[in-house]
């Protein structure tokens, strides 16, 4: 019986797995297998003996000079950036390029798949974006880079041109929409207060399901964020995803955020019966994942009456409240725990229709 990728049960009950160890002389490859007692066991042990074995050859895949690249990286990227590179690969170059030669990937084979990828319907039915594409092309510039570093091998990438990425417009939720959240929120319901929480501190979603009450000091109004909590593919397991908790996107995302003062009162009765281990949304030591998470929210939005906009959406109008009353930009990127100054002004720095019609009242009267 044949399961997954070149695994099948052999007669005498182990379960056997093969893969393409080498190249002989002539390009042609050379298989070597692993051995389990289980399924599971057999699919771990194919993807170590994939990502250990580094190609010699010169006629090695763009599949096997990824492997060796991935290698590399392993223990210098954090888990989800390495599932991420797994899953962009998979989903975006395997089926396209995976089983070129190296050697024969040139310059301009690389633009045309760059714009056949601006042009490739993504599982939503929609063009896949320009950041997307990028994310995969600056994967491929590193990649293609190794071979030439490690193997000698000259990178057609060098010249690659990325698509611009496109601007998105900001969501946010205006001032008669906030008080009706505030208003339908069950401030008895740790899962309400959090969505408020959010709105009033900018956490992205991953760090509000990671909070636990050790991060929430009462008595100095401040929120630490020292964790994010998210779903990732899993490369080896018997199941396709898992649940890790790890440090935020990025080092300023390690961040202090002031408690809203009117939150103080009621986080500091509900903390009372809660364990510092606990997490702030379950009130226990069990979690809740992001798109679990994602529903209390659209329920929320459906009981104040407010048209649905992304979770995201409670960040932005974090953002934008704060440049719209004053706060200078540095403030406001550390309170976002962005990598830059720059991200925040290139994302935020702009008003709404109706500051724009106030600050121009009068002006030629």
């Amino acid at each position: 019986m044949r399961r997954g990728e070149n695994i099948f049960k052999r007669k005498d009950g182990r379960w056997e797995g093969r893969y393409i160890s080498g190249r002989r002389s002539d390009g042609k490859a050379m298989y070597s297998s692993v051995y389990a007692r289980s399924y599971s066991e057999c699919s771990a042990k194919l993807l170590d003996a994939k990502l250990h074995r580094i190609p010699v050859s010169k006629s090695m895949t763009v599949n096997e000079l990824f492997n060796s690249w991935l290698l590399a990286r392993k223990n210098t990227v954090k888990e989800s950036t390495y599932s991420a590179y797994i899953n962009l690969f998979d989903c975006y170059v395997a089926g396209r390029l995976g089983g070129y030669r190296v050697t024969s990937v040139t310059s301009n084979m690389l633009n045309l798949y760059a714009d056949e990828l601006l042009n490739t319907e993504s599982r939503k039915g929609a063009t896949l974006s320009a950041a997307t594409v990028q994310s995969v092309l600056i994967m491929l510039r590193s990649v293609f880079a190794h071979a030439e570093t490690e193997y000698g091998i000259d990178s057609p990438a060098k010249n690659l041109n990325l698509p611009r990425s496109e601007n998105h417009d900001i969501t946010v939720f205006n001032s008669d929409e906030i008080n009706r959240i505030k208003a339908a929120a069950d401030l008895n319901n740790s899962y309400e207060l959090g969505i408020l929480l959010c709105l009033y501190t900018g956490l992205r979603i991953g760090e509000i399901c990671a909070i636990t009450w050790k991060n929430i000091d009462i008595e100095n109004a401040v929120l630490s964020v020292r964790h994010t909590l998210s779903r990732i593919k899993n490369p080896a397991g018997t199941s396709k995803t898992k649940i890790i908790i790890t440090e935020p996107k990025s080092r300023k995302s390690i961040r202090d955020i002031p408690l809203p003062q009117n939150m103080i009162e009621r986080l500091s009765e509900m903390k009372r019966s809660r364990s510092k281990n606990d997490y702030f949304l379950t009130g226990s030591n069990r979690i809740i994942e992001p798109r679990s998470y994602q529903y209390h929210y659209e329920r929320l939005l459906k009981a104040a009456n407010v048209p649905y906009r992304k979770f995201h959406s409670l960040r932005s109008t974090f953002a934008t409240t704060c440049i719209n009353k004053g706060i200078d930009v540095k403030t406001v990127s550390e309170l976002l725990g962005h990598s830059s100054v720059k991200v925040t002004l290139e994302r935020y720095m702009y008003t709404d229709m109706d500051l724009k019609r106030e600050k121009l009242a009068g002006l030629y009267e």
